[in-house]
């Protein structure tokens, strides 16, 4: 995926890449260790902050010490909402750089190298709004990741309240992540888990219209 036009390579994106697979890869195999999608976010968070090298996990701001994964990092404007909303996951970019000028406010609009959005069992409303606020031209992040996950059980009897059942009419194919990716410049990691086996489980990243099987 790293030759699709759009993406931008830095070692810092390619980090939050290669957690983003393993991350996903790692839901498939063990998709209870989170209840919500929240907790989705914080195993991720720790994930992403040791898959860093120490020397790349803080940096400074106006000779403040800053950790560069941020979790509700507000964005840079409102994207067309009624106000400035947060990002799931951020990762600041180094060295860092601000859209404000001074010190007052600067450390609310820090460039983003990388943001990661996340959906458990969501709708392709809720994908297209990540998308298309992550595409939005004042996003201020030089690339945009979804996360999104689906984890099924068996109608009936889910394992869980907070599964969809595998017969639920909600869930999002693969075939239409394509649709909604296409013109976009955000890779999408698709991550299905379903114990029935009426979809067959597995990661695939979507961007701008093109489909990969993640392998280990």
């Amino acid at each position: 995926m790293a030759s699709q036009k759009g993406i931008t390579m830095s070692s810092q994106v390619e980090t939050v890449r290669h957690m983003a697979r393993q991350f996903c890869l790692e839901f498939i195999e063990r998709p209870y260790l989170c209840y919500t999608e929240h907790g989705q976010h914080a195993l991720f968070y720790t994930r992403l902050y040791n898959a860093l090298p120490p020397t790349q996990r803080y940096t400074t701001w106006y000779d403040h010490k800053v950790c560069v994964v941020q979790k509700e990092y507000p964005t840079a404007g409102d994207l067309n909402k009624p106000q400035r909303q947060h990002w799931d996951i951020a990762v600041i970019k180094t060295p860092p750089e601000s859209q404000a000028t001074g010190p007052a406010g600067s450390y609310d609009y820090l460039r983003l190298a990388a943001v990661v959005e996340f959906g458990m069992n969501e709708s392709i409303d809720h994908l297209q709004d990540d998308i298309d606020r992550l595409s939005h031209a004042d996003a201020n992040v030089d690339q945009g990741l979804v996360i999104h996950l689906h984890r099924l059980s068996k109608p009936g009897a889910k394992l869980s309240e907070r599964d969809w059942s595998a017969a639920s009419k909600r869930i999002v194919s693969k075939e239409s992540v394509v649709q909604v990716s296409l013109g976009k410049p955000v890779e999408i990691y698709y991550a299905m888990y379903d114990s029935t086996g009426r979809y067959p489980s597995g990661v695939w990243v979507i961007c701008d219209g093109a489909m990969e099987l993640v392998s280990e």
